[in-house]
Formats: structure tokens, C-alpha cells, sequence
């Protein structure tokens, strides 16, 4: 009996795991964190190659 309930605990859990997974990929959640950090590092390379324009408007 103890078998049976452990056996459903886990099939429950992969599928809630699933669910999960297939929640988040169906937000476009990752894409959209993945053009925001190349955003990010694009701006941070203009920044560091355009830091003397920076220094001389201070």
C-alpha cells in the first residue's frame, strides 16, 4: 500500500513539474530574459567604449 501512495506522490510530482515547465515556456519568459541581458550587455560594452565622452561632460 505504502508502495502505491509513493508511486502516485511521484507521478503527481513530475506532473506538476510538467505543468510548471511547460507554464513558463508557454510565457516566453526565458526568451525575453535572454534579449534583456543582451540588451544589457550591449549597453554596458557602449558605455565602456564611450567613457571618455562620459568624463569630459562631467
Amino acid at each position: 500500500m505504502e508502495l502505491i501512495f509513493a508511486g502516485l506522490w511521484l507521478l503527481s510530482l513530475f506532473v506538476f513539474v510538467l505543468v510548471i515547465r511547460n507554464a513558463i515556456d508557454g510565457s516566453k519568459t526565458s526568451r525575453k530574459l535572454d534579449l534583456l541581458v543582451q540588451e544589457i550587455r550591449l549597453l554596458r560594452k557602449e558605455i565602456k567604449d564611450n567613457k571618455h565622452i562620459i568624463d569630459k561632460k562631467v
